[in-house]
């Protein structure tokens, strides 16, 4: 038998046994001791059930260091899982000890001529790629937004900025970071399988993004910290790196060197865009979502910041459905397949029940468990203001499938909850501010923002929105829109001919998302039929009540 060892498990096979009963046998569930310090839950179960494989996901593989998954082959301490989880993870639990500690792994294997690992403890002795890497400095500034203590950024400074540095002594005559290994936007959908498994998004696009990104982190870490040499210093390295960034990576016009859906996110997400291109950018973005009938192509790179992206820049509702799909590939794919932890790839399971076999493929991985970030900040709305939480924001962001949700986190300050509901004709609201914090309080449906200090509000106000699910979406065929006679009677009284043309019968299979990657100038049309197919439903509905 082994010792002084673990296995993280789901299944046990017992041989040898005639008479067998459960209490014959007892499963350990062991991680760091980190306090729950946040939770979720919404009336879509499913979506709950995501919740519990984050969370068991977290659980079972913060042991000492963050492993990537806790089976057999590998647990190892991955940078890159870590830092794109550690916002989730430090929701979920507190990990402010944990993660100090982990840092300091961090820093006593990283150097100015090496690099940062991309795995720590350093076993595998491969150093220095964006998005892993970058753990050594993205992962302070998270447990110093989360928890406001500056001893993680003192503590960590040296190791921060000499990462920054070392890809700057990387950089060439251009300024930009394009030579030597990277993962890119690894496990991406966009890029037929391949050894490399990098997505189809430039590697040295992403290095030189997340360049920015950290390189922006040490400014701000300089300032916290009132070091106003290094303030400078940085803000200027991160201006002359943008200007090489937009000059190597954009057209005059706005048009990105890799218009996937990652190279569109990095580009929004990390404001590296020029002002006057977004839009053009943005476009691009819902335009390859609709491609792939709106589901996600992203890897371990863009899903972190994904559904944030759509979210912040006007088409949160996009980003609903994204989240919300049950196909492959979706988060909640596999839920329906019964998963209960994070899978590392997004058919880690066949729909046939079988097992993928090109290899890698953990059942227990909790890297894209890190939509949970936007599950907690933009779907029940809670997010920081300030370090520690000393000023947080209220903003729930309704989603259709959804009509009640809300978060419960434990801050340094004491426990902040947000619960909302929109059903029936209403809209009700519950938050707790703690003492010695302030709160911006945005009323969903409403202009007025409003700043409280502690204290328990609730609100409650009549609405027309309805948030439960619709027969008929962009995610429906144009055979089962031109189904319904209403339907057709509008597009021949909008598009006289259009549904008697015999070129449409070829796409009838197709959804309407997928016509519009083709011929975006119809969306006024579809959005004006489904609205109006939904309404009779709706009517029918309060008929037969």
């Amino acid at each position: 038998m082994p010792h002084f060892t673990f296995h993280g498990f789901r299944y046990i096979c017992v041989e040898g046994m005639d008479d067998m009963c459960l209490d014959q046998f007892t499963a350990c569930v062991m991680h760091s001791d980190m306090e729950k310090s946040g939770d979720f839950q919404c009336s879509n179960q499913k979506v709950n059930q995501l919740q519990s494989n984050i969370a068991w996901g977290q659980r079972s593989n913060f042991l000492d260091i963050p492993t990537d998954c806790p089976q057999r082959d590998e647990r190892l301490g991955w940078t890159g899982d870590a830092q794109i989880f550690s916002w989730t993870a430090s929701f979920n639990r507190n990990t402010a000890l944990f993660f100090r500690k982990w840092m300091r792994d961090v820093a006593a294997e990283s150097s100015l001529e090496k690099g940062v690992p991309h795995v720590v403890p350093d076993i595998l002795g491969s150093y220095s790629s964006s998005a892993w890497s970058d753990v050594a400095v993205i992962v302070p500034w998270v447990v110093y937004q989360t928890y406001g203590d500056k001893g993680i950024l003192e503590e960590n400074w040296k190791c921060m900025h000499e990462w920054v540095d070392y890809i700057k002594s990387q950089c060439g005559a251009n300024g930009l970071w394009q030579t030597g290994f990277q993962y890119g936007d690894w496990l991406a959908l966009d890029k037929e399988e391949s050894a490399d498994r990098t997505g189809a998004t430039d590697k040295y696009m992403i290095a030189n993004a997340y360049y920015l990104y950290v390189t922006d982190l040490v400014r701000q870490t300089a300032e916290v910290l009132g070091f106003a040499e290094e303030t400078e210093n940085y803000q200027k390295l991160y201006d002359t790196t943008l200007e090489a960034f937009r000059q190597e990576y954009y057209t005059s016009t706005g048009r990105i060197v890799s218009e996937t859906q990652t190279g569109a996110i990095l580009s929004l997400y990390f404001n590296l865009a020029r002002e006057k291109d977004r839009e053009r950018i943005l476009q691009t973005l819902k335009t390859n979502i609709e491609n792939h009938k709106n589901h996600l192509a992203t890897g371990f790179v863009g899903t972190p910041y994904l559904c944030h992206t759509l979210s912040e820049n006007g088409e949160h509702e996009l980003a609903a459905t994204v989240f919300m799909k049950e196909d492959y590939p979706s988060w909640l794919y596999a839920v329906n397949m019964g998963a209960t932890t994070i899978w590392e790839r997004w058919n880690s399971i066949m729909p046939d029940g079988s097992f993928d076999v090109s290899g890698m493929n953990s059942l227990n991985h909790y890297a894209y468990g890190s939509i949970g970030d936007w599950m907690y900040r933009k779907v029940a709305g809670v997010s920081q203001l300030k370090p520690g939480y000393k000023k947080f924001k209220v903003q729930p962001m309704f989603m259709k499938g959804i009509e009640e949700a809300g978060v419960m986190f434990e801050s340094i300050y004491g426990q902040i909850e947000s619960k909302w509901s929109c059903k029936d004709g209403k809209i009700c609201g519950y938050v707790k501010v703690p003492v010695n914090t302030t709160a911006e309080i945005h009323l969903p449906e409403k202009e007025e923002v409003l700043t409280v200090g502690s204290g328990v509000y609730e609100y409650e106000y009549e609405t027309a929105t309805n948030l439960a699910y619709e027969r008929f979406s962009m995610d429906s065929t144009m055979g089962e829109i031109l189904a319904q006679p209403l339907a057709v009677e509008m597009f021949n009284q909008m598009v006289p001919g259009m549904a008697d043309n015999p070129m449409l019968a070829m796409a009838h299979q197709m959804t309407l998302a997928e016509l519009l990657g083709a011929a975006p100038e119809a969306r006024p049309l579809y959005e004006a039929v489904v609205k109006a197919l939904n309404e009779v439903d709706r009517q029918a509905a309060g008929a037969e009540k």
